[in-house]
């Protein structure tokens, strides 16, 4: 039986429809007119409502932020680092040739529908996230899909034990495993709600979906039967405002208590507020300028290159992140051991890049001024804070060379599909790291494997060569063998310039001051179930 807290009104009751966020602060807060010591609700704002929350259907980061509150993993990450740490699993074994993994489920476990954890429910999951026709698939679009391909095949023997069989050794099944695809889910309520089942979704993590209006509000409430331990907040409520601007506002009021993805003017004007604390984490991410090279005369090199060398990263950094990013020559972070300090990029050469771009011209036959659309993004993301003023300043770069683009902006969901479609021509995109290891950038955002209507290879880059470096990476399990592999791979991408790397960001979030037990993680996971308020605190 699905264990909800009955101590607070829903906002509908005191409000009927939802007018703004100061109704539903108090509606949250325990019924008309009451007011608590410290907040009741914890009300997360972020820039776009999730599409979906089925966990194999979405990359899209509101939509796994509320993912991560709601579902667990067999294993997941240390609170603080990127160590892998027991989950769902408590223990775990491989055999001598790493062939044949065994899980060992902890006991107790309960989904919030009251069903109780078995490994054939976590066979049901991987199954449905990997097998190419499954019937309890509903959405078709899995872009995690490629990344479990090394699963053979899913036993659960005992209900306690889960063996995954390998086609070939794997170095990234373990980390692959803590990231949100493989959510482990209930199979009784797939079965029950079907399609629905992605806006009703039941999980075994400590927060469960109450009610989900769309464009307004998620709210989810503790699941108090939680393995470890229900959450200390009677309510979490996720909502969508789009607007940089409103978030501030909002967050100075004390309307929302976390506000993401804000511009650094932004944080820096927070920050000088009683009311407000602003945390800071180093990032594993990278926003980069995807290149269509099946789109003529983006398929010529030296046009690529031309792109390339109109960019002054350092300018940028400034322009669009207030200095909090470094220059990125690589997909991969500074921060991942998969990082190469030797790597030598095409430096900034407007003059070389006009050159090129002539030399281009004359040989594929087309005119100059050359006309491009850049597909980009409305709201803000972790590594694009101020979409605006990046849109701008790559549009004034490629201007000086002689390229006139086309700024084609969209809300997140549809400027992903756009972009994973391959309908653009440039498009402005961005990667947080889902694993700590350079196989989810390189691979992920780069390998031919990865192109489809719901790919994450936006570039339609097709490289037999890095196509065996990656799959050599994912199989080799001596560190320093992998590195050498990545190195290569990270070349071999400078060399054909499928992407323009742009910058890696600082993460930096704000949030109401009061709010403790909440702090960033290295690989931007958003994890609420330790959050509270001081007692005293103000909303």
């Amino acid at each position: 039986m699905t264990s909800v807290r009955p101590t607070l009104l829903s906002p509908v009751l005191c409000f009927g429809p939802l007018f703004g966020l100061a109704a539903l602060v108090v509606a949250a807060l325990g019924g008309c007119g009451s007011r608590p010591a410290a907040p009741a609700a914890l009300i997360y704002a972020q820039p776009e409502d999730p599409k979906t929350l089925d966990p194999i259907n979405t990359d899209i980061a509101e939509a796994v932020h509320v993912i991560t509150n709601i579902f667990e993993t067999l294993v997941t990450y240390d609170d603080a680092t990127t160590e892998l740490v027991p989950a769902l699993a408590e223990r775990w074994e491989h055999s001598a040739d790493g062939l044949v993994w065994t899980f060992h489920l902890r006991p107790g476990v309960l989904f919030h529908d009251g069903t109780p954890l078995t490994a054939e429910a976590v066979r049901t999951s991987l199954a449905r996230l990997i097998e190419p026709e499954h019937p309890l698939v509903y959405d078709r679009a899995r872009p995690y899909q490629s990344a479990y391909a090394m699963i053979r095949a899913i036993e659960a023997p005992d209900e306690r034990t889960v063996v995954l069989r390998l086609h070939h050794a794997s170095a990234t099944l373990l980390a692959n495993l803590a990231m949100f695809p493989a959510s482990v889910v209930s199979p009784a309520a797939l079965q029950e709600r079907g399609a629905a089942f992605a806006e009703r979704p039941v999980g075994t993590g400590p927060f469960q979906v109450v009610r989900w209006n769309r464009n307004q509000q998620l709210v989810c409430a503790p699941f108090d039967r939680h393995w470890r331990a229900a959450p200390k907040v009677e309510r979490l409520i996720w909502v969508p405002v789009r607007e940089n601007a409103t978030r501030v506002q909002r967050l100075l009021r004390g309307e929302i208590h976390v506000a993401e993805n804000l511009s650094p003017i932004d944080l820096e004007r927070v920050a000088g507020s009683p009311r407000v604390a602003v945390q800071a984490q180093a990032g594993m991410n990278v926003a980069y300028l995807a290149i269509q090279m099946g789109k003529p005369p983006l398929d010529q090199l030296k046009v690529r290159r031309a792109i390339y060398q109109a960019i002054d990263k350092r300018a940028l950094v400034q322009v669009g992140y207030g200095g909090h990013a470094e220059p990125a020559r690589s997909l991969v972070p500074r921060a991942l051991w998969g990082d190469d300090d030797s790597l030598v990029e095409p430096p900034y050469d407007p003059a070389a890049a006009r050159q090129l771009l002539r030399e281009a011209a004359q040989e594929a036959g087309f005119s100059l001024p050359l006309r491009l659309s850049l597909a980009a993004m409305n709201q803000a993301r972790p590594y694009l804070q101020q979409p605006l003023a990046i849109q701008a300043f790559l549009k004034d770069s490629l201007a000086q060379i002689g390229i006139e683009l086309a700024i084609e902006a969209r809300d997140v969901n549809q400027h992903f599909e756009h972009l994973m479609a391959g309908r653009h021509e440039l498009g402005l995109a961005g990667w947080s790291s889902d694993n700590a290891d350079p196989d989810n950038f390189l691979y992920t955002l780069l390998d031919p494997d990865n192109i489809s209507e719901a790919g994450n290879n936006l570039s339609r880059y097709r490289s037999p060569r890095f196509h065996e470096l990656m799959l050599a990476g994912q199989r080799e399990l001596d560190p320093a063998r992998r590195r050498a592999l990545y190195r290569e791979a990270q070349q071999l991408v400078l060399a054909d310039l499928p992407v323009v790397p742009l910058v890696h960001t600082e993460l930096r979030v704000a949030h109401a001051r009061g709010l403790a037990g909440f702090r960033l993680h290295p690989t931007g996971l958003v994890r609420l179930w330790t959050a509270s308020f001081a007692e005293g605190a103000a909303p």
